[in-house]
């Protein structure tokens, strides 16, 4: 039956229209100042014209008609407070209510206080509307009817209260969830009991921030309701409360139209990191896919692929080294063979060779804000090392350099220049006049260990997990002290007499890894230990030499004079493809020791550390790690279910009663 109220229906549906104006100009219409103002001007005005119709509508009407009114004038009530409330938390309300001079946290939880309010008092105030509206229908309904009396029998006033108690019942449960979900945020108790895992802020993007003069403001536009918005924004806040140089800001692409135009930001899921301001303002961007799905799957790492959740530190990473130092230069020898230029090499010596690249290198380097150049004969190897060279890097040459090609990179050092060499053991190369220099032998006998290697076919492959305290290997030290690194095809560095005057300050040299003790050269190529000709021995495998101040040197720069790191194992250096879940990843032998030897190599060690991953990483088991494995397959497994139905056994054996002694004394 259709029920014949005083005010028609029309009108309930003009005040809910009038607040969807209403959010549409705060929300959306910023751009735009003069329309967002005459859109809310306009929505305030219907929904005060409302109120003031349903007060009329109270006053004359009587009984269970002004009861229903009654209703729908406490609902419309609620939106007013609601509008009261978000006018408080905005800045002119704030100065209305006096608290205008509150500091920055103080104002943030007033604004939060207010807004969250309310969206409480609009929601528990516009359900209600909605079903007593969807209740009362529509017929009978068309104009205003404010005659005292009336068809009161028409108005089911009893079924109107219980449905709009059951709206409010339902907006305030809906209310609590809201501040249960902002109170849950706000704490930040986070688990991870998922497969997947966010990448966590490392020591080397920390170290970035830490030693840079000026702070960082992070920009992201995502959607509001967004789950990969969340992993990024608790990313960022790790980062900030560990720095406290770091400022997050979470912006709408519609809303903040301008501000994404000046940063170039075209779609959501894309993160801004801005330094400075004014004309030194310097930004870079981040995009990440906003569906969680992509987000977090692994993708192939190259230096164009789109990071995700589980890389996202190496990409903020990369883009704080842009923002914190100009653009430096670092030349790659090409000409013989390296691994960076393999087309160089003789097709026939190639083919005799394994194959290997230097892709992870060079993206190390561009994240590192390094312009990768070729340096060969006509660029200056043979002749004076370019004057913009930051440093030099030669990885494993084939074929040897040429004499000149030798001297250019010894005068190079002699002037204060950075050098790091990769040698191959399967290659002719030698250091010739660098020796001296440096100060290091290269030895190209074979590194074994049949103690300590990985199970795999083949010659016994050394791992070692002995590595100095030194700054160019500080993330390997930390990140491969209980596993090791393999040495795969490795050779050694043997001392050799610093040149120059004997008289004259000599250059520190430091060996940063060993082999393990029980290694040993393989001089007669057996691919075994041979008692009595061959030695097990801790062999040098790289080493960090630092040069002496140059004449006029400042004190104290340690710019001042050179440094080199000399490898004897390239494979630390080679691209290593890794398949897992049908996706293929590049990482070196190395893990993180090629990074912070750049940067150590580079004057650039107050950056190093780890950055952190969390792609899925090949395991291999070396024979120790295998030979625990079976005891504990075949062992361990039986006696544990050998255990468990003893116990069973034991519990299940009835317990046998002894006889009482009254009943003793009776039978006697």
């Amino acid at each position: 039956m259709a029920m014949r109220t005083a005010t028609p229906w029309w009108l309930a549906w003009a005040h809910l229209g009038a607040l969807v104006v209403l959010f549409v100009a705060q929300r959306f219409l910023d751009p735009w100042p003069t329309l967002a103002l005459a859109g809310t001007v306009a929505a305030v005005v219907v929904v005060a014209a409302v109120i003031a119709l349903r007060v009329v509508a109270v006053v004359r009407t009587k009984d269970n008609r002004r009861r229903v009114e009654r209703t729908h004038l406490l609902a419309a009530a609620g939106t007013a407070l609601a509008i009261v409330l978000y006018v408080l938390g905005t800045k002119a309300g704030m100065d209305l209510a006096g608290q205008g001079d509150l500091a920055a946290t103080g104002a943030h939880r007033w604004r939060t206080a207010c807004f969250a309010l309310s969206a409480i008092a609009a929601v528990a105030s516009i359900v209600p509307i909605l079903m007593i509206e969807v209740t009362l229908g529509v017929a009978r309904r068309d104009t205003f009817d404010l005659a005292p009396a009336g068809d009161d029998d028409a108005v089911e006033y009893r079924r109107v209260r219980e449905v709009g108690l059951s709206g409010l019942t339902v907006a305030l449960a809906a209310a609590l969830l809201m501040t249960t979900c902002s109170v849950a945020r706000q704490r930040n108790m986070r688990a991870d009991v998922s497969y997947f895992k966010t990448s966590q802020p490392g020591d080397s993007t920390r170290a970035i921030l830490t030693n840079t003069s000026d702070p960082i403001t992070v920009l992201l536009f995502f959607p509001k309701v967004n789950e990969v918005r969340e992993e990024v924004r608790a990313y960022f806040d790790a980062l900030a409360g560990a720095t406290g140089r770091v400022t997050v800001e979470e912006h709408d692409l519609v809303v903040s139209r301008a501000l994404a135009e000046t940063h170039k930001v075209s779609k959501d899921g894309t993160i801004v990191l801005v330094r400075g301001e004014g004309d030194k303002q310097k930004s870079e961007k981040i995009e990440i896919d906003t569906d969680i799905d992509k987000a977090r799957r692994a993708v192939k790492t190259t230096s164009t692929s789109r990071p995700t959740l589980r890389n996202l530190d190496a990409a903020v990473n990369a883009s704080l080294m842009k923002l914190v130092r100009d653009k430096r230069k670092a030349y790659l020898t090409v000409g013989h063979g390296e691994i960076n230029d393999p087309d160089s090499l003789d097709p026939a010596l190639r083919a005799k060779l394994p194959d290997a690249k230097a892709t992870v290198i060079k993206a190390m380097l561009q994240a590192q804000n390094y312009e990768v150049k070729n340096l060969g004969l006509i660029d200056g190897l043979g002749s004076d090392i370019p004057e913009d060279a930051t440093m030099v890097l030669v990885l494993g040459p084939r074929t040897p350099l040429l004499d000149e090609e030798l001297a250019s990179l010894d005068r190079y050092l002699e002037r204060g220049g950075n050098l790091l060499i990769a040698l191959d053991p399967r290659s002719d190369a030698v250091l010739g006049p660098l020796e001296a220099r440096l100060g290091v032998h290269f030895d190209r006998t074979p590194l074994l260990d049949d103690k300590n290697f990985v199970a795999a076919r083949g010659p016994k492959w050394a791992i070692t997990n002995q590595f100095s305290s030194h700054a160019s290997i500080t993330s390997l030290s930390k990140a491969a002290s209980n596993e090791g690194v393999l040495l795969l095809e490795s050779g050694s560095l043997d001392d050799v007499a610093f040149g120059g005057a004997a008289d004259a300050e000599k250059p520190k040299r430091t060996y940063v890894i060993r082999s393990m003790q029980q290694s040993f050269r393989d001089l007669d190529g057996n691919s075994a230990f041979t008692e009595g000709t061959e030695k097990r021995d801790r062999h040098n495998v790289a080493a960090a030499i630092e040069g002496p101040s140059l004449a006029g040197a400042a004190e104290g720069d340690p710019a001042a004079g050179f440094r080199a790191m000399v490898f004897a194992d390239l494979d630390l250096f080679v691209d290593r493809p890794v398949q897992q879940g049908g996706q293929v990843f590049l990482e070196t032998w190395g893990g993180p020791m090629p990074s912070d030897a750049i940067k150590w190599v580079g004057g650039e060690e107050i950056f190093s550390g780890e950055i952190t991953s969390e792609n899925d990483v090949e395991i291999n088991q070396s024979k120790r790690q295998d030979s625990w494995w079976f005891l504990l397959t075949i062992l361990g497994g039986p006696a544990i279910v050998l255990g468990v139905g003893l116990v069973t056994t034991r519990r299940r054996r009835p317990k046998t009663k002894k006889p009482a002694a009254a009943t003793k004394e009776t039978s006697r």
